[in-house]
């Protein structure tokens, strides 16, 4: 299976991380949580504000293949606990799914044609020939604290991805548990900067990906 490289930028506080940190560090209504009991209404989880990132966690993602419009769609998705990327103090917010995805024509991911990368509320694509490639893995560009995907380094508007931090080169691709459905935010941030919803309840990038890979620019 081809699996992407992922390169931080060299001013990247955040890494990601497994789903059981927002376990260990996180509460709901005011209450320790287990990922395996989430309440079935939802909530929202919330992260002390003092909170650094653990250093003592493995670099885990989560994978998963779905077969659409006759291709097999490889979804990488990491977990960060903070997005501290921001406009004129507008944006920042507690927790954040992101994901890229290669599309294969086999269902065991070895043969790549095109792939899209999340950036923000939106995302980018490209046929897979063009991508940038290590050993035949894409290189993926993140940038710093927005945690959006590019497929080259440098600066789009207030997104800055060098490409100069650490390398995500040996991610541990781990399945969804049930918790990639739950109802509620992985987070406790509201308004413009809100946290996000589970992979399995962001549309359109979880259900259809071939239609979030045309919708992407």
């Amino acid at each position: 299976m081809v699996t992407p490289i992922f390169k931080l930028d060299s001013r990247e506080r955040w890494r990601p991380q497994p789903v059981e940190t927002a376990e260990a560090h996180g509460k709901i209504a005011n209450q320790p949580f287990q990922l395996a009991a989430l309440p079935a209404e939802g909530g929202r989880m919330d992260f002390p504000s003092t909170m650094t990132d653990p250093q003592d966690t493995p670099v885990v993602g989560y994978h998963r293949a779905v077969e659409r419009a006759g291709l097999w769609w490889h979804q990488f998705w990491l977990w960060y606990l903070r997005n501290p990327w921001q406009i004129a103090g507008v944006g920042e917010h507690e927790g954040d799914w992101e994901f890229v995805q290669i599309a294969t024509t086999d269902e065991a991911g070895d043969h790549a044609v095109l792939m899209t990368a999340s950036q923000h509320h939106s995302g980018g694509k490209r046929e897979f020939w063009a991508c940038e490639v290590d050993g035949g893995r894409p290189v993926v560009y993140v940038a710093c604290g927005s945690h959006a995907n590019y497929f080259t380094p440098g600066t789009r508007g207030t997104d800055q991805a060098n490409g100069a931090g650490r390398l995500l080169a040996d991610v541990e691709w781990r399945e969804f548990g049930p918790w990639a459905t739950w109802l509620g935010l992985w987070g406790n941030s509201t308004g413009r900067g809100r946290s996000p919803e589970s992979p399995g309840q962001q549309g359109a990038r979880w259900h259809n990906p071939h239609l979030y890979h045309s919708s992407a620019h």
